[in-house]
Protein backbone atom coordinates (compact mmCIF):
# COMPACT_ATOMS: atom_id res chain seq x y z
CA UNK A 1 0.00 0.00 0.00
CA UNK A 2 1.00 3.39 -0.64
CA UNK A 3 2.11 5.20 2.19
CA UNK A 4 1.46 8.59 0.76
CA UNK A 5 -1.21 10.84 2.67
CA UNK A 6 -3.69 11.35 -0.70
CA UNK A 7 -6.36 8.98 -0.86
CA UNK A 8 -6.89 7.64 -4.13
CA UNK A 9 -9.04 4.60 -4.44
CA UNK A 10 -5.97 2.46 -5.18
CA UNK A 11 -4.98 3.45 -1.54
CA UNK A 12 -8.14 2.64 0.05
CA UNK A 13 -8.80 -0.48 2.61
CA UNK A 14 -11.74 -2.68 3.05
CA UNK A 15 -12.96 -3.23 6.79
CA UNK A 16 -11.35 -7.16 6.55
CA UNK A 17 -8.03 -5.14 5.27
CA UNK A 18 -7.77 -3.00 8.46
CA UNK A 19 -9.19 -6.04 10.74
CA UNK A 20 -5.93 -8.04 8.68
CA UNK A 21 -3.86 -4.61 10.08
CA UNK A 22 -4.96 -5.19 13.21
CA UNK A 23 -4.06 -8.07 13.48
CA UNK A 24 -0.69 -7.73 12.16
CA UNK A 25 0.01 -5.05 14.87
CA UNK A 26 -1.09 -7.91 17.35
CA UNK A 27 0.32 -10.51 16.07
CA UNK A 28 -2.68 -12.84 16.54
CA UNK A 29 -4.56 -14.40 13.50
CA UNK A 30 -6.94 -11.93 11.67
CA UNK A 31 -9.43 -15.10 11.45
CA UNK A 32 -10.22 -14.08 15.58
CA UNK A 33 -11.20 -10.58 14.88
CA UNK A 34 -14.12 -8.95 13.20
CA UNK A 35 -15.77 -5.95 13.61
CA UNK A 36 -16.98 -6.35 16.86
CA UNK A 37 -13.61 -7.01 18.24
CA UNK A 38 -13.21 -5.09 21.28
CA UNK A 39 -9.22 -4.58 23.09
CA UNK A 40 -11.22 -5.85 26.48
CA UNK A 41 -11.69 -9.52 24.76
CA UNK A 42 -8.32 -9.42 23.23
CA UNK A 43 -5.19 -10.11 25.90
CA UNK A 44 -2.51 -8.91 23.03
CA UNK A 45 -4.88 -5.63 22.76
CA UNK A 46 -2.60 -3.53 25.98
CA UNK A 47 -0.90 -0.56 25.46
CA UNK A 48 1.98 -2.10 23.71
CA UNK A 49 -0.97 -3.39 21.34
CA UNK A 50 -2.20 0.04 20.96
CA UNK A 51 0.90 1.03 20.33
CA UNK A 52 1.36 -1.63 17.69
CA UNK A 53 -1.67 -0.55 16.29
CA UNK A 54 -0.72 3.06 16.08
CA UNK A 55 2.54 2.12 14.34
CA UNK A 56 0.90 -0.54 11.68
CA UNK A 57 -1.40 2.48 10.90
CA UNK A 58 1.35 5.14 10.03
CA UNK A 59 3.13 3.20 8.33
CA UNK A 60 0.14 2.44 5.87
CA UNK A 61 -0.21 6.64 5.84
CA UNK A 62 -3.23 6.29 8.42
CA UNK A 63 -2.69 9.08 11.52
CA UNK A 64 -4.21 8.90 14.70
CA UNK A 65 -4.10 11.20 17.63
CA UNK A 66 -2.32 9.19 20.52
CA UNK A 67 -4.42 11.58 22.59
CA UNK A 68 -7.50 10.12 21.44
CA UNK A 69 -6.96 6.27 22.63
CA UNK A 70 -10.56 5.50 22.98
CA UNK A 71 -10.55 5.34 19.12
CA UNK A 72 -7.88 2.15 19.78
CA UNK A 73 -10.17 0.49 21.74
CA UNK A 74 -12.30 -1.44 19.08
CA UNK A 75 -12.07 -2.43 15.23
CA UNK A 76 -15.71 -0.01 14.82
CA UNK A 77 -13.28 2.76 16.05
CA UNK A 78 -10.45 2.06 14.02
CA UNK A 79 -12.64 1.92 11.27
CA UNK A 80 -14.11 4.85 12.09
CA UNK A 81 -10.77 6.07 12.34
CA UNK A 82 -9.77 5.50 8.50
CA UNK A 83 -13.17 6.72 7.03
CA UNK A 84 -12.63 9.92 8.76
CA UNK A 85 -8.95 10.06 7.45
CA UNK A 86 -10.80 9.30 3.71
CA UNK A 87 -8.97 5.95 3.86
CA UNK A 88 -11.99 3.19 3.66
CA UNK A 89 -13.54 1.85 0.67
Amino acid sequence: MSTANTSSVADKFTDSEVIGLVAEALDVPASTMNSASKAIDVPEWDSMGILGILSVLDREGIKCDIGNTESLQSIAGILETCRSAGRLK
